[in-house]
């Protein structure tokens, strides 16, 4: 695996907000989907091929996805981008429509083993996969000489005041996999009992005061390690390619505990205005040439092996194009999490108390 990941997610992306129209007439496409999920690189010529507006409204995390589709819902978005650990809440609570298969050109080529069961409902598929990747650990190779092993390194007083963690429940999950509690059953991350709950409070809410930052937006966690405030951190595969661009030395590692990380699926919001036109855009990224236009703008990994045949060898490094199911299969994957008020009332106390 390469440490080199990611780089321009962090253009505006293309069009205007999902609040906003299109000229008389046009044909458009309201996205709510994670940052660059809309990039401009890919964004345009879908726009130019087809005549269809896409108008883009970004979210930071999957709880910020789930208020904004509860505020807009169809009236104002044609298609969100969840992960897993969102994706069957969209689907118990009837959030979404069903996804027509016949409609999707490009459904076979899609890999099988990222088409999970979490989007399926009485035998009908509600999401697309997209675009995938893990929550690395990432740290500053000038400072830390040695790579690290183990999340602990978070504990570690050298690294006090200079740690950064993403400001959601996952952090939740990394506590039970240093436990070990997913070592034989993958879900146990995501349906915590009371005594485990507490113990992840404990230990996070013990790390609380070492953190310097807890990131909001990828851009954040960027700036952090560019201006060298933080020497360790959880990111997602698109910091270090970005910041060694720019002449940094940052790494990236998968500590032996494991890692978590994320399916993000495309799925069409229940009662969308503009479903055909989401089927066009459906069907436009995850082609071949949609999946390697995507992977480049994010580097973030395909679901279409037929992709490869667009990509450089660099990008195709980058991303683990090349080892789909054998990299897919060091993760484990976010999934429903059916307590997660718990889960965020747990979070906002261990970083509040801050």
């Amino acid at each position: 695996m390469s440490a080199a990941m990611v780089s321009s997610l962090f253009l505006a992306g293309c069009g205007s907000s999902s609040s906003e129209t299109s000229s008389a007439g046009k044909k458009q496409v309201n996205l709510l989907v994670w940052e660059g999920y809309a990039d401009a690189s890919f964004a345009d010529k879908f726009e130019e091929e087809t005549g269809i507006k896409v108008n883009a409204t970004y979210f930071n995390t999957s709880d910020d996805l789930a208020a904004k589709l509860k505020a807009g819902g169809g009236d104002t978005y044609d298609l969100i981008s969840p992960s897993g650990d969102m994706a069957g809440y969209i689907v118990q609570n009837d959030m979404a429509e069903p996804i027509d298969l016949s409609k999707l050109e490009n459904w076979d080529d899609i890999s099988d083993s990222v088409k999970l069961a979490d989007v399926e409902k009485d035998g009908e598929v509600y999401g697309v996969p997209y675009m995938w990747g893990p929550d690395y650990l990432i740290y500053d190779a000038d400072v830390v000489t040695e790579e690290p092993v183990s999340w602990s390194v978070f504990w570690d007083e050298k690294y006090s005041g200079r740690i950064s963690l993403y400001d959601d429940i996952s952090n939740i999950y990394m506590i039970g996999q240093m436990e070990g509690l997913d070592a034989t059953d993958s879900a146990a991350l995501y349906n915590m009992t009371e005594d485990q709950l507490a113990d992840a409070k404990t230990k996070l809410s013990e790390l609380n005061s070492s953190v310097r930052k807890y990131w909001v937006s990828a851009g954040e966690l960027n700036d952090l390690f560019a201006n060298k405030e933080v020497d360790v951190a959880v990111g997602w595969p698109l910091t270090v390619k970005e910041l060694n661009d720019q002449g940094r030395n940052l790494k990236w590692t998968i500590p032996e505990e494991g890692c978590t990380g994320w399916m993000d699926r495309l799925m069409i919001v229940k009662d969308a205005k503009n479903q055909d036109a989401a089927y066009e855009w459906l069907n436009y990224v995850t082609s071949p040439e949609g999946q390697a236009l995507s992977a480049a703008a994010t580097y973030y990994t395909i679901v279409n092996k037929k992709a490869l045949d667009y990509m450089d060898a660099d990008l195709i490094e980058a991303t683990n194009a090349d080892s789909l199911d054998e990299f897919f299969s060091k993760i484990n994957f976010w999934q429903y999490v059916e307590n997660r008020d718990e889960y965020n009332d747990i979070w906002v106390a261990v970083k509040t108390a801050k």
